[in-house]
């Protein structure tokens, strides 16, 4: 009986002291990415095909941080300033997301996009969970 016991209390030892050593060693990178202003978040399942803004008339998104209401007027008349758009339509605000309704009156290329979000003064693009890029590598 006191072999068993003595084995028990080594037993318990040993792991106490490897716990206490991994632990140690144990190190933990955390790497938080902070969101660009006026990055344009696209929220559809199809959004990651690249065919996906040339088959489409109408795109929502919303712009992250846009800034100032002045600032954000001049986003949008940006986009209405191009003679190929519609309609472009202010949507309701989540927190610091603010949406928005840009509808064409024909289907265009990607580079079209590329090229009006510039214009617009957005150079950061983020769809779906995909990592943010800059709207020219789209």
């Amino acid at each position: 009986m006191k072999i068993l016991k003595t084995l028990t209390l080594s037993l318990i030892l040993a792991c106490l002291t490897v716990n206490k050593a991994s632990a140690n060693s144990l190190a933990i990178n955390l790497v938080l990415i902070e969101t660009p202003n006026k990055t344009i978040c696209i929220k559809h399942p199809s959004a990651s095909d690249p065919e996906f803004f040339s088959s489409a008339k109408g795109l929502n998104f919303e712009i992250y941080k846009p800034g100032t209401k002045e600032e954000k007027a001049k986003i949008i008349s940006a986009l209405k300033s191009d003679p190929a758009v519609e309609s472009v339509i202010e949507g309701p605000v989540t927190g610091d997301y603010h949406a928005v309704t840009l509808v064409v009156k024909t289907e265009k290329s990607k580079e079209w996009y590329i090229s009006e979000f510039k214009k617009a003064g957005l150079n950061t693009i983020k769809i779906n969970n995909n990592p943010i890029i800059e709207v020219e590598k789209l």
